[in-house]
């Protein structure tokens, strides 16, 4: 909190500024069609509270896993099947792509602190962030991830690495005033050993937390994700698969007499299944968006956490100094300070390698592997084929 308070205070003026280039630019340009908030705090506004209040929980949180760190359902998927794919359906695919293709984003993107806000932005509209669009549910579920991956990754940085290092050389200090020692190496005696002894048990419990509850709930979080992201990007690789089928094959069950019918078919079927690979990028750029501001975010809160335990630390270091102690008290208590520190921020650095390392996006239908630009090349090709040989046999005959 403290250091969040730090940073907003030195991003104001360039926030401030930010917003009133934001309302320039709306003056100026009125028919743009993305809002002027910013994306996250927009979207993060307009999730309702119980998107996942029915959802499937394999293993409900509880304990102290609970108590400390937020844990998500595996959320439903609700894509079309592509067995259950009509023309009907293709046709209202179609005219998504249409909005899609005819989007008119702004060139001139707004002047926030943040980049990843104006792209998000950009992204919503493109997929449709109104209620009746299909991939609505998706935005609003990978939102709320980025904001529970982001809350639990505060508290443990943020809030309980510097809390631990407070409550562990907080007691060896109140215990130290009454007089307590610890004997180490044997006879050895140390003046202040105690805090020694709390930088261990600090590290030690920061090491725990870190490792169960944390590390625990942050890897459902992302396996529930993961899971929902694998079986979302599938069904839309199937559902492309069938339309192109379905545009390939659309003139089989014509006769010359439906001209005007095969045309509204293969119409409505070409453009789904450009519109179902266009999803699929732009679902892959939203998740790109999410991650990258997740993994920016748990920079800061490292670096964040590092800071705060730093302030308590030399804050701690002055009343031992002020207090008359020796030197070797002091140095005995920096040495120790320093220790919990540096191996907790080391421990901490890995927070984004262990949540990333859960997901396999390798698994996922992925925009590069379905292929779009031989779709069109083949579909166009047969079709011209098909033209020519019908031309030159109507020519012989």
């Amino acid at each position: 909190m403290i250091f969040k308070q730090i940073f907003r205070i030195i991003t104001w003026p360039y926030r401030r500024a930010g917003r009133i280039f934001r309302v320039g630019a709306k003056e100026t340009h009125s028919a743009a069609s993305v809002s002027v908030k910013s994306g996250a705090g927009a979207m993060a506004k307009q999730i309702p509270d119980n998107l996942l209040e029915a959802e499937y929980r394999e293993e409900p949180p509880t304990g102290i896993e609970a108590a400390l760190f937020k844990q998500l359902p595996r959320p439903r998927l609700t894509e079309q099947n592509a067995s259950d794919l009509t023309l009907d359906q293709a046709s209202a695919y179609a005219q998504d792509a249409k909005s899609f293709y005819r989007f008119n984003f702004p060139l001139f993107a707004r002047g926030d602190f943040f980049y990843e806000e104006v792209e998000e932005d950009y992204l919503n509209e493109s997929l449709g962030s109104e209620e009746k669009s299909i991939d609505r549910r998706f935005l609003d579920v990978t939102t709320m991830f980025r904001l529970v991956l982001n809350t639990n990754t505060r508290r443990m940085l943020l809030y309980w690495t510097p809390a631990l290092f407070a409550m562990s050389f907080g007691t060896a200090f109140l215990m130290d005033q009454l007089g307590f020692s610890v004997a180490l190496l044997d006879q050895f005696s140390v003046q202040g050993g105690i805090y020694i002894v709390a930088s261990v048990i600090g590290l030690a419990l920061a090491f725990l937390m870190y490792s169960w509850p944390y590390k625990v709930v942050q890897q459902r979080n992302l396996m529930n994700l993961d899971n929902y992201t694998t079986s979302k990007f599938a069904r839309i690789n199937h559902n492309f698969q069938v339309a192109k089928r379905r545009a390939l094959n659309v003139e089989r069950d014509k006769r010359m007499g439906q001209r005007n019918e095969l045309k509204d078919e293969a119409g409505a079927w070409t453009l789904s299944y450009h519109w179902f690979a266009m999803r699929l990028m732009l679902c892959e750029l939203v998740i790109r968006n999410k991650f990258y501001q997740v993994r920016r975010n748990t920079t800061l809160y490292w670096v964040g956490g590092a800071l705060v335990t730093i302030g308590l630390f030399a804050s701690s270091l002055w009343v031992i100094w002020r207090g008359g102690a020796t030197m070797a008290l002091i140095g005995t208590f920096a040495t120790a300070g320093v220790t919990y520190i540096l191996l907790t921020a080391i421990i901490m650095r890995r927070a984004s390698a262990m949540m990333f390392g859960v997901l396999a996006a390798n698994e996922w239908s992925r925009f590069n592997l379905i292929e779009l630009d031989t779709t069109i090349r083949d579909h166009v090709g047969e079709d011209k084929l098909q033209i020519v040989t019908f031309r030159d046999r109507n020519r012989f005959e």
